[in-house]
């Protein structure tokens, strides 16, 4: 079904990138079938940043977080929220969206609400093994929610549910691995490792991978790509020095280079990273959040550690000796395997049966 006159698809994606680039790879699937994608983000820098380089039009709303306890701060979420229900509400008003989709964070409970009450077909999308508060509410109102892990389902109460997967980004099967390699300025001999932390912080993580990472570029064993965060970036680069094996980056928006290039990723394990690495294949030690709610950042983990590449290890168990341990682990496991799958992605399948939900 293709869009008459460039309807309008609203995507409500707030928070992290983990929230954001998913909405983004079902934007790009609505506009290759003629569709105009709106998002409405938060006033976050990182995430308007990153929607500025998909150069999606966007409308952005001041929030803040659920606060944990009751303060002035909670006072000021309600207000706020308010204030996004009737921006929310005046927006849909205007654009006429044909629906309105949530993809995760506390603008989506306002948002999703104002276009309910004007009567849009709203959907939302889980991208995580245990689902946050917010998509538990919206499930009881949803018209379908999408879910990226079976194991989900259990935790809401409208059993409309489809397990779709994660929309992972197309671009990340784009590159190759020679190209990848010249772009970055390494080189096709040698045995080389990805680490980022994401969008939430890893500082231990980017600790403990220098220490042992850096002893394996001066051994001529290893070249690394280290994607640190805006916040341990000047430390990493000072430490790491000239070393020119060893390539630092505060923020990647490209990160199909890096995937392309390397042979092993080190990495937090949100689901966007759990889903990629899935996709592409990429053996990885995943070493989860430990503050992330309800401790997703596990079970995301753990659900793909059948994989036979993945091992998993908790930040209070990381030291320099295991970490090196499990890159001789799977260093000595690598096997080439195809990135290529014939299968429909997860944002065809979401674009399906939204279409097919709208259509009846």
């Amino acid at each position: 079904m293709k869009a008459n006159k460039k309807e309008n698809i609203i995507i409500v994606a707030s928070g992290t990138g983990g929230h954001i680039y998913p909405g983004i790879a079902l934007a790009k699937e609505f506009e290759s079938k003629g569709y105009n994608p709106i998002f409405f983000v938060n006033n976050n820098p990182a995430a308007q940043e990153i929607i500025k380089n998909s150069r999606f039009q966007y409308v952005v709303f001041n929030m803040i977080g659920v606060p944990r306890k009751f303060s002035f701060s909670f006072i000021l979420f309600w207000v706020k929220s308010n204030f996004a229900f009737f921006k929310s509400l005046k927006c849909i008003l205007q654009t006429k969206p044909l629906t309105v989709i949530g993809t995760g964070g506390y603008l989506t409970v306002p948002a999703l609400f104002a276009a309910k009450v004007v009567g849009r077909k709203i959907f939302i999308h889980e991208q995580n093994a245990i689902p946050g508060k917010a998509n538990i509410l919206l499930n009881k109102i949803a018209t379908e929610t999408f879910v990226s892990f079976s194991s989900c389902e259990e935790y809401f109460d409208n059993k409309n549910i489809t397990v779709s997967g994660y929309p992972v980004r197309n671009d990340i099967f784009d590159v190759s691995k020679n190209n990848a390699l010249r772009s970055l300025g390494l080189n096709s001999d040698i045995f080389t490792v990805l680490v980022f932390g994401g969008s939430l912080g890893a500082l231990k993580l980017n600790k403990v991978a220098y220490s042992v990472l850096s002893h394996l570029v001066s051994n001529n064993k290893a070249q690394v790509i280290h994607i640190t965060g805006a916040k341990d970036f000047e430390r990493i680069q000072n430490l790491v020095g000239d070393q020119a094996n060893y390539k630092v980056f505060a923020y990647m928006h490209n990160i199909a280079y890096a995937y392309a290039a390397c042979d092993i990723v080190i990495s937090r394990s949100g689901a966007g990273t759990v889903f990629e690495l899935k996709a592409l294949k990429k053996p990885a030690i995943l070493v989860p959040y430990p503050y992330a709610t309800d401790n997703h950042q596990y079970w995301n983990a753990k659900e793909i550690e059948e994989m036979g590449k993945v091992t998993v290890t908790r930040e209070q168990d990381l030291t320099e000796e295991n970490l090196l341990e499990e890159i001789e682990y799977l260093k000595r496991n690598i096997k080439e395997t195809s990135t290529k799958n014939a299968e429909k992605l997860p944002q065809e399948i979401i674009y399906e049966e939204i279409i097919n939900c709208i259509k009846y």
